[in-house]
């Protein structure tokens, strides 16, 4: 089973990832085939079922990419049957300051620490065969699966030292879309660049892995050379969109030079 934490335990540099917002199997072998390391499975942004997420948890962990799930809020519920499906962490998005951290962090947190209940029986048990038994089932949930807070407003840029020191907290994810229009920016502002800068600056300094979002090959090495443990290009979607467009380009191009040729 791939997991995100050693992922980061193990690189050199930032892993790589991307967004996962189609349920269809045949994309999600195209993605991993791709050779992403991680992969967001969203279901803050994209209509997919519990179901859905169980079967992309599957085909990418046997792919060998680590897969996260975006939740879609700070509740416990469906959070506990991905992770107990195998998903490798969860990230929680609008995480505001260190209280909300810590205490959404608790739910995933087996007990003393925190109140995630057994589920041994499930995938992330092997059924209840897990080589090592139950206790290596809880030892996995404690030391490998990812709680990943999302800090995209301007709260938790201002609160980021204790979001960072929250118990549970494993990464920090730095969102800057939902940053930029927290703080009331333009995407790409340079006030919102220093707030993910800043954030960046501080979990390095603290010791936690932090990613973001990137595009472009500028903007990818500079938050690498900034400390970035992990990074996120594009989505699924987009790509297909983009290759969609490139190949229609590609057409229209050509018929329109054959329109010429025959004109002259």
């Amino acid at each position: 089973m791939a997991m995100f934490r050693e992922l980061l335990r193990s690189s050199d540099g930032p892993v790589v990832g991307t967004f996962v917002k189609i349920p269809a199997l045949e994309v999600a072998e195209i993605v991993g085939e791709a050779g992403f390391d991680f992969v967001v499975i969203d279901t803050e942004h994209a209509l997919l079922s519990v179901r859905d997420v169980y079967s992309l948890v599957v085909v990418y962990s046997r792919m060998g990419v680590a897969p996260l799930v975006r939740i879609t809020d700070h509740g416990y519920g469906d959070a506990q049957r991905y992770l107990d499906a195998g998903a490798a962490g969860v990230l929680v998005p609008h995480v505001s300051n260190a209280g909300q951290a810590r205490d959404t962090m608790r739910q995933f947190l087996f007990p003393p620490e925190g109140t995630r209940g057994m589920g041994y029986a499930s995938r992330a048990g092997l059924w209840g065969s897990l080589p090592g038994g139950a206790g290596e089932y809880v030892r996995v949930g404690r030391e490998d699966v990812a709680r990943i807070a999302m800090v995209e407003e301007k709260e938790s840029v201002d609160d980021i030292a204790g979001i960072l020191a929250a118990p549970g907290v494993d990464a920090v994810f730095i969102g800057p879309g939902d940053l930029s229009l927290s703080m009331g920016e333009p995407g790409g502002s340079p006030a919102v660049h220093d707030a993910v800068t800043k954030c960046i600056a501080a979990a390095v300094e603290a010791g936690v892995p932090v990613g973001t979002v990137v595009a472009g090959e500028d903007q990818i090495r500079l938050r690498a050379e900034q400390g970035c443990r992990f990074v996120l290009v594009g989505n699924d979607t987009g790509m297909l969109g983009a290759a969609a467009r490139r190949t229609m380009a590609t057409a229209r191009s050509a018929l329109a030079a054959l329109t010429v040729d025959e004109e002259d």
